[in-house]
């Protein structure tokens, strides 16, 4: 049975979730293998094979988000599926390895709590909204708030992946800045949902 390539975008939302616990084995499991090491503010940084595996994935992975993205909005092959999972599939991903990477004290564990907490609050409030027939559309800060979080995750894969416990102030600004940028994405993309969401609450009540 030939594929139907309306359905090519639903595949790769689906490879992109396959591709979840691959990453996470890989961050978590250290091969022994260092590519190689330097020193930054008398802070030692290594570069470790198994990172290197899971961020080769990984930048696969942010491949198809944006590929699929683009071939439904080209070819107009937007469907049900996509519009559900295609959200849940880059949560699942990001949100995956932020809590290994704070696992790892390769991030502060605080960061992936507050992204984590503002898209199920989120999350939450759309489906309210749309049991009570409210359209909650996406922002700009939400999308810049996607892409900053894949670029910090990519640096830290493939420039900043110690497992260095040190919590000197350098360690973490270094290779969080980007980081922080999508941390400030999140809470103003989440707190204008909010206030959305009672603007038309109110102009609903005022009819």
């Amino acid at each position: 049975m030939p594929l139907n390539r309306k359905h090519i975008p639903n595949i790769l939302t689906i490879v992109r979730i396959l591709l979840v616990p691959v990453i996470v084995v890989f961050i978590l499991v250290d091969f022994g293998s260092t590519i190689y090491s330097f020193t930054i503010l008398k802070q030692d940084y290594t570069f470790n094979l198994n990172y290197l595996l899971a961020g080769v994935l990984f930048v696969v992975a942010c491949i198809t988000d944006a590929l699929d993205g683009y071939l439904a909005r080209r070819n107009k092959w937007v469907s049900d599926f996509g519009k559900l999972w295609d959200p849940i599939a880059d949560k699942i991903l990001i949100n995956s390895v932020l809590i290994c990477f704070a696992f790892q004290h390769s991030t502060l564990i605080w960061v992936p709590i507050i992204m984590i907490a503002r898209d199920v609050m989120v999350d939450a409030l759309r489906m309210y909204g749309a049991s009570q027939k409210k359209v909650m559309a996406a922002n700009i800060f939400g999308k810049l708030k996607t892409i900053f979080q894949m670029i910090a995750i990519i640096i830290i894969f493939f420039l900043f992946n110690s497992t260095n416990t040190d919590k000197h102030i350098n360690y973490y600004l270094l290779q969080n800045i980007v980081m922080y940028l999508a941390l400030m994405f999140s809470i103003a993309s989440g707190f204008i949902y909010f206030v959305n969401f009672y603007k038309k609450a109110g102009s609903t009540t005022h009819k």
